[in-house]
């Protein structure tokens, strides 16, 4: 997620997994995805004067694991909308820019749950009343699989954020009942962080039709198959494979834009952007830009979304929001669009080790607005070497030991510091490699990376074992001593 206070960037964690190349491999990585994933099939209505999301759901999963499971548990991120919730979903920074019109609240309520076809007794557990744990009849072993459906209404806040309603536009991401990560045979039921991106998301094959009236123009996740107008209202129908989630904006006001780069259709909706045609053309550029210098985007289409939004964009499958208003679309649009390769097609533990996206997200935007020449690459990090050093001077004097390293979204502070620490001194720890080896071998490693790890969620010893494999130990060595926070900041003019 690209954020307004700051500069973005990269660095971690080590873990023990190497890095596999793919390249020489004969089978398709997509196609693998797409065979592996599991399936969600979400058959929804959205009420624009109730502002209410009503949905039937059905997933098909597969037990991918070495254990066996008594329960299925998801993620149930619409309820942490809701007023009793423990953590606000946005920092006391945010509040008055999330809520323009005074605290508003939602939720999620179930109707009923089934599990092959037999309704069960769910419960709605976790930290926060966040994860929903669905009962199963028999032990699910390895291999073998079960169906669960759901239904369910979402009632959306009024709030500039994920999810939630404005004058303008109808934001749902992270709506619907996500399937918990399993790590080492166990479900990951981390509680949601108001700090960050608190998700962790394997890839998995959509089919989703939404109903709704036909003034609103929809962006969207994934391949429109079918639109069907009844009455006022009309019925889309899209699929969308191999892919970490699936999100929608919706708005009366929006105008489109399309291009073309490759086989993927480029599209840019928007309301208030006094420059959409330049937008446009970031979305395109980025695009193109890292088609040749990372690997080919596989999906058809995808959608940057002008909309409203507490922070500056978020990232989403073939999807982006930018924030409207902005005093800076053009950066916005090329960071959420690298995170279609990180994030998106190399997945990562977005909670854990948030700056192998953000960060390198970040840097790879600098690569590109020096590249298209709008800003050079050297006053970028110029920027972000002033703002690193200033935070730490500052703690420096009022703290003896200032710890610099990395950490999980849990970890830090405030907002401040997550901001600071992943994504500044994330774009530093990344500048500081291409310096060290040069763009050839940057990008290289960088690709390397992407061929062994993408549809997976990568560790961050395989980003690292990337780039020594490809540099030589000397780049281990700065990622970790950024990682543990021993890292030292070299000099930098302006060129």
């Amino acid at each position: 997620m690209k954020k307004i206070l700051c500069i973005l960037l990269t660095v971690c964690m080590l873990a023990a997994v190497a890095c596999v190349t793919l390249v020489a491999c004969a089978t398709d990585p997509m196609k693998e995805a797409i065979k592996k994933g599991d399936n969600y099939t979400i058959v929804a209505s959205y009420d624009g004067e109730a502002h209410v999301l009503s949905a039937t759901q059905t997933v098909h999963v597969t037990n991918r694991s070495e254990n066996s499971f008594n329960d299925v548990k998801f993620h149930i991120f619409a309820n942490q909308y809701r007023q009793d919730a423990e953590n606000c979903v946005v920092p006391n920074l945010y509040v008055n820019r999330a809520y323009p019109n005074g605290k508003s609240y939602g939720d999620i309520a179930f109707d009923s749950v089934k599990v092959d076809g037999t309704a069960v007794a769910y419960t709605v557990e976790g930290q926060d009343f966040d994860i929903l744990s669905v009962p199963l009849s028999k032990e699910l072993f390895p291999d073998q699989s079960v169906t669960i459906e759901m239904t369910y209404d979402v009632t959306l806040a009024n709030i500039c954020h994920r999810l939630g309603y404005t004058d303008n536009a109808v934001n749902l991401g992270n709506f619907y009942p996500i399937l918990c990560h399993v790590d080492n045979g166990s479900y990951t039921c981390s509680p949601y962080y108001n700090v960050g991106d608190p998700f962790v998301s394997e890839v998995a094959n959509y089919n989703v039709t939404l109903t709704l009236q036909e003034n609103y123009v929809v962006a969207s996740t994934g391949n429109l198959v079918e639109a069907k107008q009844n009455n006022g209202f009309v019925t889309y129908n899209y699929t969308a494979e191999a892919v970490r989630d699936f999100a929608f904006v919706l708005s009366d006001k929006f105008q489109k834009l399309t291009a073309t780069v490759g086989k993927t259709q480029v599209n840019y909706y928007y309301f208030a952007d006094a420059d959409a045609e330049a937008s446009l053309g970031t979305a395109c550029g980025m695009l193109e830009y890292l088609n040749k210098n990372v690997g080919e985007y596989p999906y058809a289409q995808y959608s940057v979304v002008e909309t409203d939004f507490c922070y500056g964009g978020m990232e989403y499958p073939c999807l982006v929001m930018i924030t409207s208003g902005s005093t800076s679309y053009q950066e916005a649009i090329a960071h959420e669009t690298a995170h279609q390769w990180f994030y998106g097609l190399v997945g990562n533990d977005q909670i854990a080790n948030a700056w192998m996206d953000e960060g390198l997200s970040e840097f790879l935007t600098y690569l590109y607005m020096d590249a298209s020449g709008q800003t050079t690459l050297s006053r970028s990090m110029l920027g972000c070497i002033k703002s690193y050093t200033a935070y730490v001077d500052v703690l420096n004097n009022f703290y003896t030991d200032v710890d610099k390293s990395f950490k999980s979204l849990g970890e830090y502070k405030n907002d401040s510091e997550y901001v600071i620490l992943t994504y500044v001194k994330g774009s530093i720890l990344f500048y500081t490699a291409y310096e060290a080896v040069g763009a050839a071998k940057f990008w290289k490693s960088l690709k390397n990376y992407f061929d062994g790890a993408q549809f997976t969620i990568a560790q961050p010893s395989q980003m690292i074992e990337c780039f020594s494999g490809v540099c030589g130990n000397e780049l281990a060595t700065i990622f970790n001593t950024f990682i543990e926070g021993k890292e030292i900041i070299g000099k930098i003019t302006d060129k």
